[in-house]
C-alpha cells in the first residue's frame, strides 16, 4: 500500500492523534492558569489569616501583662488604704516607710515595669520605687506630663499613658498606666505604673512573629509604640488610617503592593499591624509554578503517546482481521507509523473494506458446509452424551481434568455435556452401600451384575431430584457433586438424610455417607472428593450407615489427647472463692464446663477433674482456717450421682456457696470484735493525741479495713468519731468556769488553741467563749426559776 493510500485508508488515525493532542495542550494550559491563580489567592487568603491568627496571639499575651499590672494597681490601690496615715496633714514615718516598700516589692512582680509613683495631691507628695529618688513634692517632681491626665475627669479610672516625655532621661518617651485613687470626697491621688514596652513587645511580639511581614503597635492616636525595623516611619506613612480606624480586626490590600492584616486591643485601644509585601509572599509560589510548568509538560508528553497508542490499538483489530482473512503474518499489514516499503503485504483488493467485502462473500457461501457439520457433530455427541460425562466427571475428580490454563476449556467442556451445575458452589456426597443380611444381593452368580444394574438404577431415580449430578466411581460408591445456594449450607446434610432413608426403606440397602465442605470453583472438585473419602474412613469409628460430615474429621483428632486440667481457670476460681465473689464462681465454674465439653473429654478424665478441683476448693477452706466437717459434713468428696457434667457443675457451685457462706459468717463475727476493741480503745485514749493509724495498730488491723468496716457499721469516719469525743469532753469542761482555754485543749489532746476554736466552731457553731457564756446565762436563768418556786 503507498504512502497516500495509507494515509487516506488511515486519516481517522491522524485526526484523531491531532484531535487528541489539541484538547491535551488547551486543557493543561487552562487547567495550569487556573492552578497558578487559585494557588495564589489562597496563599493570600492564608497568609491573612495566618497573620491575624499570629497577631491575636500576641495581643492575647500582650493583654495578660497589662491585666497583670492592672492587678498590682488594684492591689496596691487597696492596700495604701490600709497603710496611709497622716499627722498634722503629712504622712506620717510609718506610713512611709511601709508604702516605700510595698512600692518596692510590687515593682519586682512583673520584669516589665520600670516604676512606679504613689501620688497623694492634697499632701504634694509623690512616692517612687526609684532607686534615685524616693520621696519628692509633686511640685518639684521631675517627671510631670502625666500630672495633667490626673487632675482630669475621666469617664474610667484606669487610663492608659503613651507617649509622654519622662523626666528621667532626655529624648525618651513613656508609656504608663495610670490608676486614679478615691479617697474621701474628689480625687485626690494616683498609682502610676511605668512600662517597659520595649521589653515587653520584643519578648512577646519577637517571639511570635511572621518572617515574611513587619509588626507595628500604634497608639490610640496613631503614634508609634513599637516597630521591627527602623524603617517604620516610612511603613506608617503609607498605611490607610481610615482603613485601620475601624475597630476589631481586619484586613486590606494596598495598592498591590502590601497586604496589611490589624487587630485592635479592646484594653488600651492600641492597634497591632502587620505588613507583608505581596511580591515577598508570592515569592514562595515561584516553586509551585516550576512545578504546574514540569507536571504540565510531563502530562502533554503523556498524553501525547497515549493518544498515539490508543488511535494504534484502535487500528489494530482491522489489521489483525485482514491478516487472517489473507492468511497471511500479521506483519504483513503496516501499523501505525510504520511505512508501506516494497515488502509489505498488501490486501488484494484496493482497500481494507474491499478486502473485508470480498472475503464475506467466500465465507458466506462456505457457511453450508459448516452447518452441516455441526449437525453431524451434536448428533454424534448425543448419542454418547452420558458416557463421555461420567468419563469426564470420574477425572474431574481425580484431578486429570483440570489444569491451571484450562479454565475457559473447562467451561466449554461443562456446557458441550449440558452439567447441571456451574461448580460455583457445591459439596460432594460419596455414597458407599451396604446390604443388609437378610436380604443379600450378591448371593449367586449374577450378584455382580444386578448389583451395577441397582447402582445405575439409583442413579437413575435420584438423578431428577439432584441440583447436580450422580455417577457411579466404582462397585461400591456412587458420587454426587451437588450445588449449594447461598444460605443453604445444611442442603446437603438433608439430601443424604432423604437417600438413606429411601434405600433402607424401599431396597433394605445400608448406606454410608460422607459430606465434603462446601467448595467452589472447578479446581476444589479434586480436594472435595478426597474430603468426602476422608470422612467415610471414619465409618470403623463410628459405624455403618452413618452420615459422616467432614467437620467432624477435625473434632475426631482433637479427641486423641489423654488427659486435661484448667490450671488457669482453676486459679481464678480459688481467687473469686476468696474474695466471696459467688457470682464469679459460677461463672468460672461455667466456663471450665464448656471447655470440657468442647475437648470432648472422656469420664474418667472428668471424674479426676472433678475430685481434683473439689480438694483444691476443700483447700481453700481448710488454709482460711475453716473446718472442712461443719460445712460440708462427713462425705465432701463423694462422687455418688455426679453423672454428667451439669451435675459436677452443680456440685462445686454448691461446695463454693457453702464455703461463701461460712465465711461471710465468721467474717462478720470478727468484725464485731474488732469495732468492739476499737471504739472502748478510742473512748479511752481520744485525749492522747491518737490517729486512724493507732487504733488500727492496736486492733492488729489494716487502716483501709479498719476504716471500711467502721463506715459501715457507725456511718461516720474514725477521725469524726474522734473529733466527736474530743468536742463532747470540751463542752463539759466548758461548763466549768475554773478551766482555761489552753487547759481543755490540754486535756482533749490539742495543743493549738486556734485550731481547737475553728474546730469547735465547725461543730457547735459558736466559739467555746460563745459556749461558755450561753452555758452560764442558761445556768443564772435556771436559778432565777428556782428561786421564786422556792419563796
Amino acid at each position: 500500500m503507498s504512502g497516500r493510500q495509507l494515509i487516506r485508508n488511515r486519516s481517522l488515525f491522524v485526526k484523531l492523534l491531532l484531535s487528541m493532542t489539541a484538547i491535551v495542550i488547551v486543557t493543561v494550559i487552562l487547567i495550569s492558569s487556573i492552578t497558578y491563580m487559585i494557588s495564589a489567592d489562597t496563599n493570600i487568603q492564608n497568609s491573612i489569616e495566618y497573620n491575624k491568627s499570629i497577631l491575636e496571639q500576641q495581643r492575647e499575651l500582650i493583654h495578660k501583662e497589662l491585666h497583670a499590672m492592672k492587678n498590682i494597681a488594684s492591689s496596691m490601690m487597696m492596700t495604701q488604704s490600709y497603710l496611709y496615715h497622716t499627722i498634722n496633714d503629712k504622712l506620717s514615718v510609718a506610713s512611709l516607710i511601709d508604702l516605700s516598700r510595698v512600692l518596692e516589692e510590687q515593682q519586682k512582680l512583673s520584669p516589665y515595669i520600670d516604676s512606679i509613683y504613689l501620688a497623694y495631691g492634697k499632701l504634694d507628695l509623690v512616692l517612687t520605687s526609684r532607686p534615685d529618688m524616693k520621696t519628692s513634692s509633686l511640685s518639684s517632681f521631675s517627671d510631670r506630663s502625666w500630672l495633667p491626665e490626673m487632675s482630669q475627669e475621666t469617664g474610667s479610672r484606669t487610663v492608659w499613658l503613651t507617649d509622654r516625655s519622662s523626666g528621667t532621661a532626655q529624648g525618651k518617651l513613656a508609656t504608663s498606666l495610670m490608676q486614679k485613687m478615691p479617697l474621701i470626697g474628689p480625687v485626690e491621688g494616683a498609682i502610676l505604673i511605668n512600662l517597659k514596652l520595649d521589653a515587653l513587645f520584643k519578648d512577646y511580639l519577637g517571639h511570635y512573629r511572621n518572617k515574611k511581614g513587619t509588626t507595628l503597635v500604634l497608639g490610640p492616636l496613631g503614634e508609634l509604640l513599637y516597630s521591627e525595623t527602623d524603617e517604620a516611619a516610612a511603613l506608617i506613612s503609607q498605611l490607610d488610617t481610615e482603613a485601620l480606624s475601624s475597630p476589631g480586626n481586619g484586613s486590606y490590600e494596598d495598592d498591590s503592593r502590601w497586604i496589611v492584616t490589624y487587630t485592635t486591643s479592646d484594653l488600651t485601644g492600641w492597634k497591632f499591624v502587620n505588613l507583608t509585601e505581596r511580591s515577598v509572599l508570592l515569592q514562595g509560589l515561584n516553586r509551585i509554578k516550576m512545578l504546574v510548568i514540569a507536571v504540565s509538560g510531563l502530562y502533554v508528553t503523556a498524553a501525547v503517546l497515549l493518544s498515539f497508542y490508543i488511535s494504534q490499538r484502535l487500528y489494530r483489530p482491522l489489521k489483525g482481521v485482514l491478516a487472517y482473512i489473507s492468511g497471511s503474518n500479521a506483519a504483513s499489514v503496516p501499523s501505525p507509523g510504520e511505512g508501506a516499503g516494497p515488502e509489505s503485504a498488501s490486501p488484494p483488493a484496493a482497500d481494507e473494506a474491499s478486502f473485508i467485502r470480498q472475503s464475506f462473500e467466500r465465507l458466506r457461501h462456505s457457511r453450508e458446509a459448516i452447518l452441516s457439520e455441526k449437525e453431524r457433530m451434536e448428533t454424534l455427541l448425543g448419542a454418547n452424551r452420558s458416557a463421555i460425562k461420567e468419563k469426564y466427571l470420574s477425572d474431574l475428580i481425580k484431578g486429570r481434568a483440570v489444569s491451571p490454563q484450562s479454565g475457559e476449556q473447562e467451561k466449554d467442556a461443562s456446557e458441550l455435556l449440558g452439567l447441571k451445575l456451574d461448580f460455583a458452589r457445591f459439596a460432594i456426597l460419596t455414597v458407599e452401600l451396604e446390604e443388609l443380611e437378610e436380604q443379600a444381593l450378591l448371593n449367586d452368580s449374577t450378584g455382580k451384575l444386578r448389583f451395577h444394574l441397582f447402582q445405575y438404577g439409583l442413579i437413575e431415580e435420584f438423578g431428577a431430584e439432584i441440583e447436580g449430578e450422580i455417577f457411579a466411581r466404582d462397585d461400591e460408591r456412587i458420587v454426587i457433586i451437588h450445588a449449594v445456594p447461598s444460605g443453604q449450607d445444611e442442603l446437603p446434610a438433608e439430601l443424604a438424610r432423604k437417600l438413606q432413608l429411601h434405600m433402607e426403606s424401599r431396597y433394605g440397602i445400608t448406606a454410608t455417607i460422607g459430606i465434603s465442605r462446601i467448595s467452589s470453583g472447578v479446581q476444589s472438585v479434586q480436594s472435595a472428593y478426597e474430603e468426602s473419602i476422608e470422612a467415610l474412613s471414619l465409618k470403623m469409628y463410628v459405624g455403618k450407615g452413618e452420615i459422616v460430615p467432614y467437620a467432624i474429621v477435625s473434632s475426631w483428632k482433637q479427641d486423641e489427647q489423654t488427659y486435661f486440667y484448667p490450671y488457669e481457670l482453676e486459679t481464678k476460681l480459688l481467687q473469686a472463692l476468696l474474695q466471696l465473689n459467688e457470682e464469679e464462681c459460677a461463672a468460672i465454674i461455667g466456663r471450665i464446663t464448656q471447655e470440657v465439653t468442647a475437648r470432648k473429654l472422656g469420664k474418667a478424665n472428668v471424674q479426676q477433674l472433678f475430685f481434683q478441683l473439689s480438694g483444691e476448693i476443700v483447700k481453700t477452706l481448710v488454709q482460711t482456717g475453716g473446718d472442712m466437717t461443719i460445712v460440708f459434713g462427713d462425705r465432701p468428696f463423694v462422687l455418688s450421682g455426679i453423672q454428667t457434667l451439669r451435675d459436677m457443675e452443680t456440685r462445686l457451685l454448691e461446695m463454693c456457696a457453702q464455703i461463701i457462706e461460712h465465711n461471710r459468717e465468721k467474717r462478720l463475727k470478727l468484725n464485731d470484735v474488732t469495732l468492739q476493741l476499737a471504739t472502748e480503745f478510742m473512748d479511752k485514749n481520744y485525749n492522747n493525741n491518737i490517729t486512724i493509724e493507732t487504733v488500727a495498730e492496736h486492733v492488729q488491723r489494716s487502716t483501709s479495713f479498719l476504716s471500711r468496716i467502721f463506715k459501715e457499721a457507725t456511718g461516720t469516719t474514725i477521725n469524726d468519731h474522734l473529733i466527736h469525743l474530743r468536742i463532747k469532753r470540751a463542752c463539759e469542761l466548758l461548763r466549768q468556769p475554773k478551766y482555761s482555754l489552753e487547759d481543755i485543749c490540754r486535756e482533749i489532746g490539742y495543743s493549738n488553741v486556734s485550731y481547737f476554736n475553728k474546730l469547735f466552731k465547725s461543730r457547735t457553731g459558736h466559739t467555746p467563749g460563745q459556749y461558755r457564756l450561753l452555758q452560764s446565762a442558761d445556768r443564772i436563768a435556771e436559778a432565777s426559776r428556782e428561786e421564786p418556786e422556792s419563796m
